[in-house]
């Protein structure tokens, strides 16, 4: 199992899917893993990327939705989110396993990734997946940061003065 945070969320109104893009973690150099330059994107509902995105703003409403409602009734059986893995794929399709934690007993739940996402994040729990997912489903990406940022906006500026209208057009 690799631990993973949430890298980025985009929240989208359908027909646009909505995604979560988890990135293995990695406290500095020395701890760094295969995975450390990959990203695992997930494609999830608009109400559960919204429900994700509220709980990372650590916003609340007046009522309890969904994902609160269940937080409340872990809470009021003395239960705890343990962990989420997201634990195997299929394709496009993920799944994942959420362990709940009662009176020293780890109770297993299959669940969905963005349901399972919503929970770890309100109750603080740990992210992970297995490395066969990620060895399956994740991508390259990388994540250094340029130290001239002036030089590249210069050249983007430059590149955008270049372009004229022509430069759209289809020819054949």
């Amino acid at each position: 199992m690799v631990p993973v945070t949430i890298e980025t969320l985009v929240v989208a109104v359908l027909p646009t899917p909505s995604v979560v893009v988890l990135r293995p973690k990695h406290d500095d150099a020395a701890s760094e893993n295969a995975f450390s330059e990959r990203v695992l994107p997930i494609w999830i509902g608009p109400t559960e990327a919204a429900s994700i995105g509220i709980a990372l703003e650590g916003q609340t409403h007046l009522r309890p939705m969904t994902h609160d409602f269940i937080v409340n009734t872990l809470g009021a059986l003395k239960s705890k989110v343990e962990r989420v893995v997201i634990d195997r794929s299929e394709g496009s399709t993920f799944f994942a396993t959420v362990y709940l934690e009662r009176e020293g007993q780890t109770v297993n739940i299959d669940a969905r990734p963005s349901d399972s996402i919503a929970l770890a994040v309100r109750m603080n729990a740990p992210l992970f997946v297995d490395e066969d997912v990620l060895n399956s489903s994740s991508y390259p990406y990388d994540f250094s940061k340029t130290d001239d940022t002036e030089a590249t906006m210069d050249e983007f500026h430059s590149f955008i003065e270049s372009l004229s209208p022509e430069d759209f057009s289809h020819t054949e």
